[in-house]
């Protein structure tokens, strides 16, 4: 398992960043490398069929107006299996509906010690995707330093340097003189070679258009024609499409 995805869906925005709030020290102290977005109506949630599904984690309000929680959890599990379901309620009257679509828990918005509770349902998520960062220290011109693999947007190759594009705050270029063929032999499979000087986390790809792959903030790289098609299997695999 790697970078984590995590929604959160409530249409009480101060609620909503609250829930931010909790959820980002938590991973930060766990080292856990992570995303949160945050939709506030059920509707936003599922207008993206394929967004939708790159998540792990999903907190949803069942209280939401048009679309509620259920609804929305109900049309994830049309598509997605695999997601966990937290759900967040001011009402506990919603057990049984929850069951019927895998909700891992229930969390009490007026409970006194919501944040703990919030604690402990990420614990045994994690503890059920079994995640381990993969983290390895490579020896850049700008000096060692260890890194989380799923932090690694995408490798550059030019002259015989390297150049690792790292989620860190912002896109950091790091540098070193290496051969992309090396270091693509020891990367995970969560990484595709596109082209003989690019390989990309598939953790951040958006999608292909043409001959381009489009990653998060609309940053373009060109794929290379005879490997297309490979590439376009590798994703779709990894978002579960086939």
């Amino acid at each position: 398992m790697g970078f984590v995805k995590i929604a959160v869906c409530d249409d009480e925005i101060i609620f909503a960043r609250k829930l931010e709030k909790i959820i980002n020290k938590y991973c930060t102290v766990k080292q856990i490398p992570f995303q949160i977005d945050i939709y506030q109506s059920g509707k936003e949630f599922i207008a993206d069929n394929i967004k939708m599904m790159e998540y792990q984690i999903v907190f949803l309000d069942i209280n939401m107006e048009e679309i509620d929680g259920l609804e929305a959890a109900r049309e994830l599990r049309k598509l997605c299996r695999d997601t966990y379901v937290i759900f967040v309620t001011a009402f506990i009257n919603y057990t049984l509906e929850g069951y019927k679509v895998d909700a891992i828990r229930y969390l009490l918005k007026s409970d006194g010690n919501f944040g703990q509770s919030v604690c402990e349902s990420l614990d045994a998520v994690f503890e059920k995707m079994q995640y381990k960062p993969h983290i390895r220290e490579f020896s850049f011109q700008q000096g060692a330093r260890r890194v989380a693999l799923e932090k690694i947007v995408y490798i550059e190759s030019s002259l015989h340097k390297l150049t690792f594009y790292v989620a860190e705050e912002g896109i950091v270029p790091y540098t070193m003189y290496e051969t992309l063929n090396h270091i693509a032999a020891i990367f995970s499979g969560d990484f595709v070679r596109i082209h003989q000087s690019y390989l990309v986390n598939l953790r951040f790809v958006r999608r292909i258009e043409g001959n381009n792959l489009l990653l998060q903030d609309n940053l373009a790289l060109p794929v290379a024609r005879s490997k297309l098609k490979e590439v376009r299997q590798k994703i779709a695999m990894y978002k579960g499409v086939i």
